[in-house]
């Protein structure tokens, strides 16, 4: 309806120099209406005859064909028409035999027109005998050029507009395709701005000189502001003489003076009324007294020659959507031309029927666009031809036709998937498994949330845009952030395609490397530390079998190295990692070396006054004790030099001892007792507390360490210097005895064997002046067993006791 509007407030404007005028009704309806009829070119041989508008020349020798189809006038058999014809140059107007209105006619072309002019007279028309001056008379033959080079064009603007309003298309779309034929730039509609206003924008773009009109203004100030053009806009809309403008005034006076005497010239303009035939619009107004009517209506002969042009390069369309053509031009043609042709259809190469198929001139330059969007036709190479006047043009070169691929199997290729790690910064990825060659736009989303303005990214494809068939396309995509993220291809039909993909966190790094396997180890342990462990699910390595999973912070698994596997050479690890199709491969991270030390063989040696008995694998606290370790497998390499490690294994530590050949300390000292062997003296008790299961490794760059060895448990024994039995009675038969020494809290029975103890019930007591020294009152039964037995200890939790040194 506001388009309706447009066009009609564009013929309201045209016609406001006439203020005795109503309002124009829209597109020759109602009393606006003259007639309809049909002008056809009819070419020198004979031939099928072309409406006029269709024909790009009309040369000498042709016909015209004049064909009434309904006359809106009170006579018909009293209308008359005639045609004015205005060859190029300076050759003057011909002026051809007035004929009856209701009838078909026919007239001879004697020259090749530049303008042909219809002269509709529905009281009939008396043709004056044309003088001379006529024939020639210059400043008539630029009226009536000037004249029909503006009919042209704000007809056809107006029809485009009117054909725009019936199909839906919208303003827009017919303003571009007028500005595209025309080379007229019209500028966008403001569709919320008064009707009235949208027609003057228009107006003033197609005739800047109309700059100054206001289309609000009171019409007496419109005629002034207007200077004569809006007037002679008015001339060929619906005009009057009065208020014309020089132009369209004296060219109608002269018409009247020169060629048709008493007669009152009025504009019209011709719209389409069906298939080459034509409606000629006005407005009917009775004529002065003793004065006939007569409307004209011009046309500029395009009279144009058939261009050559061809494909600028390789048409690949889409089926079931619009697509641009690159065309090249030669022999001093324009793709402009193109607008004078018409039936363009689409020739299978192979044979077949022709298609019909719109195609209109785009306004991007030396470019048509053929729409397929409403056209069933089957892949294939086509020629695209039309027709040309009464023969045929033909767009040199062929279309290769194709379908829109199924983009359900579009993706990246794993190499990639694998790309894309976080904090990589713009990274190129490849997408295959679908035809890529229409697509024209490539954006990113977040997976999580729908975007209004997807980011857009940049995208190649090898053989350009409709390049031919490519499995093929590259997109640069940003690693900024990792998540899961959509890829939108939309194609030239504006469909949009989804495409997921993962930018993951970054890769596994490995520390600490290389990691190392000994030969000789039918399984062995190994760690893996660094970060991004916990995205590691398998390792492999060509040295052995590789079996472990993720612990904490440290990948922890074991080896199995192949027989056949040598020290000194390095292997790549590949890291199965949670989200790639590729393994990381992590180059010289494992290195096999020679066998594993081991501790073979501990000897001890302990003092031998500790005044009590010791069990095996005992190691008393507050004793320096000294230990001979042989080592197997022990590198013969020069100056290796391996460490001692003790700890506890059960128990508690008090601290670890880590020390070398050569070193001291003062909890330890070590040095080598030979080629694989090693002297260890220590106490104890300065490595871990009484409970403490001992152990020892040695260790040696690059084969590590051995298997700890067990070397006893830390013990904290009783010291003894002295036992006194006194003549103080215990009960019926059992004396005191007096011990003295140190740690004497740790005695829980005494007795004359193994077997028998009697419980202590006292508690040790400080010896005066002498921190360390204690002395403990004892029951000893009695008779002894023998004189000068020697005195058993039970510690404490033991279930025998242990022989000393002291005596009574």
């Amino acid at each position: 309806m506001r388009l309706n509007k447009v066009i009609r407030q564009l013929v309201i404007v045209c016609a406001l120099a006439a203020p005795v005028f109503a309002a124009v009704p829209l597109g020759c309806k109602g009393n606006t209406s003259l007639g309809t009829f049909r002008i056809s070119v009819l070419p020198v041989k004979g031939g099928t005859p072309l409406p006029i508008k269709s024909a790009n020349s009309i040369t000498t020798g042709e016909s015209l064909e004049y064909e009434p189809l309904h006359l809106s006038v009170r006579s018909p058999q009293k209308a008359r028409v005639a045609v004015v014809l205005l060859p190029p140059g300076d050759k003057g107007l011909v002026v051809l035999e007035a004929k009856p209105a209701n009838a078909r006619a026919t007239w001879k072309v004697p020259e090749n027109p530049s303008v042909l002019a219809l002269i509709f007279g529905p009281q009939g028309l008396n043709v004056g005998k044309v003088k001379s001056m006529v024939e020639h008379n210059q400043q008539l033959l630029t009226q009536l050029a000037d004249y029909a080079e503006q009919t042209s064009q704000v007809e056809a603007l107006v029809q485009a507009l009117a054909d725009s309003e019936q199909s839906g298309s919208g303003a827009d779309a017919a303003l571009k395709g007028f500005s595209a034929s025309y080379g007229v730039s019209l500028p966008k509609l403001d569709s919320k701005a008064p009707t009235d206003q949208q027609a003057a924008v228009l107006l003033q773009a197609l005739m800047p000189s109309l700059s100054t009109y206001d289309p609000l203004a009171p019409r007496t100030a419109l005629m002034q502001q207007s200077a004569g053009i809006a007037a002679s806009l008015a001339g060929l809309f619906f005009g009057s003489p009065v208020g014309l403008a020089a132009g369209g005034a004296a060219l109608f006076q002269n018409l009247q003076t020169l060629m048709f005497p008493g007669t009152e010239f009025r504009s019209a303009f011709a719209q389409n009324a069906g298939t080459g035939d034509l409606a000629l619009c006005s407005k009917i107004q009775p004529a002065k007294s003793r004065t006939r009517l007569a409307y004209l209506w011009a046309y500029r002969v395009p009279n144009v020659k058939e261009p050559k042009v061809a494909l600028a390069g390789p048409a690949n369309v889409p089926l079931g959507s619009k697509s641009l053509l690159k065309l090249s031009t030669a022999g001093g043609t324009s793709v402009k031309n193109l607008a004078g042709a018409r039936e363009w259809k689409l020739v299978p190469l192979a044979g077949g029927t022709a298609i019909s198929v719109p195609v209109t001139i785009a306004s991007t330059p030396d470019t048509i666009e053929l729409d397929l969007s409403k056209i069933k036709v089957a892949p294939g190479e086509y020629r695209l031809d039309a027709s040309w006047d009464w023969s045929t043009l033909s767009v040199t070169g062929s279309i290769n036709l194709r379908p829109y691929d199924n983009f359900r199997e579009a993706q990246l290729t794993a190499e990639s998937r694998d790309k894309l790690i976080e904090g990589s910064g713009t990274v190129t990825v490849t997408l295959n498994a679908t035809d890529f060659e229409f697509v024209e736009r490539a954006a990113v989303e977040n997976a999580g949330k729908r975007s209004d303005n997807p980011t857009e990214v940049a995208f190649k494809l090898p053989l350009g845009k409709r390049g031919g068939p490519q499995n093929a396309m590259t997109v640069e995509v940003s690693t900024a952030k990792r998540g899961d993220y959509r890829l939108l291809l939309t194609q030239s039909d504006r469909l949009t395609h989804e495409v997921p993909y993962t930018v993951l966190p970054p890769n596994p790094k490995l520390e600490s490397l290389p990691v190392h396997a000994n030969v000789g180890e039918t399984s062995e342990t190994i760690e893996l530390r660094g970060s991004g462990l916990d995205r590691i699910e398998a390792v492999k390595c060509d040295a052995g079998e590789i079996t472990g999973v993720v612990k904490g912070n440290v990948w922890a698994g074991t080896i199995a190295l192949k027989p056949d596997a040598k020290p000194g050479t390095t292997f790549p690890l590949q890291l199965s990692v949670k989200g790639l199709d590729t393994p990381v491969t992590v180059n010289n991270a494992l290195e096999v070396v020679g066998p594993r030390l081991q501790i073979s063989d501990v000897r001890e040696s302990m003092p031998a006054d500790l005044g009590i008995e010791l069990h095996r694998d005992e190691l008393p606290v507050g004793t320096t004790i000294g230990l001979v370790f042989s080592i197997q497998n022990f590198p013969a390499r020069p100056d290796v030099r391996p460490t001692l490690r003790l700890g506890c294994n059960g128990g508690t530590a008090r601290q670890a001892l880590a020390i070398a050949p050569g070193d001291q300390s003062k909890f330890a000292k070590l040095n080598f007792a030979g080629s694989s062997a090693l002297y260890l003296s220590f106490d104890p008790g300065d490595i871990g507390f009484p409970g403490c299961r001992l152990t020892a490794a040695v260790t040696v760059d690059p084969e590590g360490s051995s298997d700890a060895k067990v070397l006893g448990n830390v013990i904290r024994i009783p010291r003894l210097d002295q036992f006194t039995l006194t003549d103080e009675k215990s009960g019926d038969s059992a004396y005191i005895g007096i011990l003295k020494g140190r740690d004497l809290d740790t005695i829980d029975k005494v007795g004359w064997d193994p077997d028998h103890g009697v419980p202590v019930e006292s508690i040790p007591a400080p010896v005066p002046g002498q921190a360390q020294e204690q002395t403990l009152r004892v029951a000893m039964p009695w008779p002894a067993p023998a004189p000068h037995a020697p005195v058993y200890l039970w510690l404490r939790g033991e279930s025998a006791g242990r022989a000393t040194s002291v005596k009574y």
